[in-house]
């Protein structure tokens, strides 16, 4: 209900209000005469609302039946000449997965330099806090682009690995019958990745490809991307390799590597000193390793996006032997997960939009056993929007999600969102 009231207030306002943000866009551009040098402050206010079964799914991380969540986005785009680019994103929120940080929090998600040495977009270079070049959804995971107020389920749904550390085989085989830890569990993705690295990217003809270096595995939380707090103790290796055979289409495969075990709460340490002078054995030594393909077609009113990831994580105490002590290498055992999504969004006339999205994970057994690490998910996502101009939209959507095995999570979602954009 305070959706829809908040709804019918901003669409009795935005014909009045446009003029207003028209004058506000010029305000925030400030450029030299010759537009050599440039400033540009925009932003995003979200209004959200959630209406979760309990425990919500994915990073929704709130027991309330409802959840009301704002979001103030501020970027500042500065260019120097054609040839260098800074670009700074703030903001303001309950976490930067709704209900990390309930009280409210600010934080600066991506902060970063940019070099294009030629007049050609063949080669850039890039240094700073910015999104992972893994797949594509990334391109698209603002509120103003996502047709959804949700990430993908590869990019939110929480997994039974940890970052802080090593548990029991025993242990470990039952979390598939925990409700999610949001505090120290996984997704394969989360969400965009602002890590903090160096990026080479660019553009060849039909082809375009993106290679990084990070300090952050891609399931890393955010409080291990900023590498200026947290410092960098491992380096993960990330690309995608992209190419447009004609204007509807674009195709990628990507690769990442990396280890998802460093945690920034704690310094670089190796964790146990082996008997008998063994080498210690330290976190950076359990690596994360994804390869992923996506693909996306656009032809009239038609939107179409798919991915699918296949990521293997090595976990402590999961090999043959658990007799062996914690942390050893030689009792590591790997873990896997597949997980996918298609996305269809239809354009009905220039305002309204509907879209769906179905999410699908699978995956294998413990090692050693019959027995999956993980229960099979999969989650079906509508969504219907409407743009009431080219600063107001909205959008409503509904999840509904299910496992094999005993459920842990709801498997009802109801959202709503508004965004004013500037």
């Amino acid at each position: 209900m305070k959706f829809l009231v908040s709804l019918l207030l901003f669409s009795a306002v935005s014909a009045s209000a446009q003029s207003v943000l028209e004058t506000v866009d010029e305000a925030l551009t400030v450029s030299t005469p010759n537009q050599m040098f440039r400033a540009d402050l925009s932003g995003l206010i979200d209004l959200e609302l959630y209406a979760p079964d309990t425990p919500a799914m994915g990073l929704l991380n709130t027991d309330d039946d409802l959840f009301f969540n704002p979001r103030l986005t501020l970027f500042l785009d500065l260019q120097a000449t054609e040839h260098l680019r800074g670009h700074v994103q703030m903001r303001v929120d309950r976490g930067f997965d709704p209900g990390f940080a309930p009280d409210g929090q600010t934080r600066l998600d991506e902060y970063f330099l940019e070099w294009k040495p030629l007049e050609k977009s063949w080669i850039n270079f890039r240094l700073g806090k910015f999104a992972t070049a893994f797949g594509a959804w990334t391109q698209r995971r603002l509120s103003w682009d996502n047709p959804f107020i949700t990430a993908p389920m590869a990019y939110s749904d929480m997994l039974p690995v940890s970052d802080d550390g090593a548990v029991p085989f025993a242990a470990f085989q039952n979390r598939r019958n925990l409700p999610d830890n949001r505090q120290t569990w996984q997704p394969i993705i989360w969400g965009p990745s602002y890590a903090t690295g160096a990026s080479v990217f660019g553009q060849i003809g039909l082809f375009d490809y993106a290679f990084e270096a990070k300090n952050a595995a891609l399931a890393s939380a955010p409080r291990s991307w900023d590498g200026v707090e947290n410092g960098w103790d491992a380096t993960t290796y990330t690309g995608r390799i992209g190419w447009r055979p004609a204007p509807e289409w674009d195709m990628g495969i990507s690769y990442s590597r990396g280890a998802y075990l460093v945690d920034a709460r704690s310094p670089r340490q190796r964790i146990m000193v082996v008997p008998g002078g063994n080498p210690f054995t330290k976190r950076e030594d359990y690596y994360q390793t994804t390869y992923g393909v996506d693909a996306s077609w656009t032809h009239g009113p038609w939107q179409v996006w798919g991915e699918l990831m296949n990521s293997r994580f090595e976990v402590p105490n999961l090999g043959g032997n658990h007799l062996v002590p914690p942390f050893l290498e030689a009792n590591a055992g790997t873990v896997r997960v597949v997980s996918g999504f298609v996305e269809v969004k239809r354009k009905l006339g220039p305002q309204w939009w509907v879209a769906t999205r179905w999410n699908q994970s699978w995956f294998g057994d413990l090692p050693g056993t019959d027995t999956a690490w993980d229960n099979d998910g999969w989650r079906a996502d509508v969504s219907v929007g409407y743009r009431f101009s080219r600063h107001l939209q909205a959008k409503l959507q509904y999840s509904m999600a299910g496992r094999q095995g005993a459920g842990r999570e709801g498997h009802h979602l109801v959202a709503g969102q508004i965004t004013l954009k500037f």
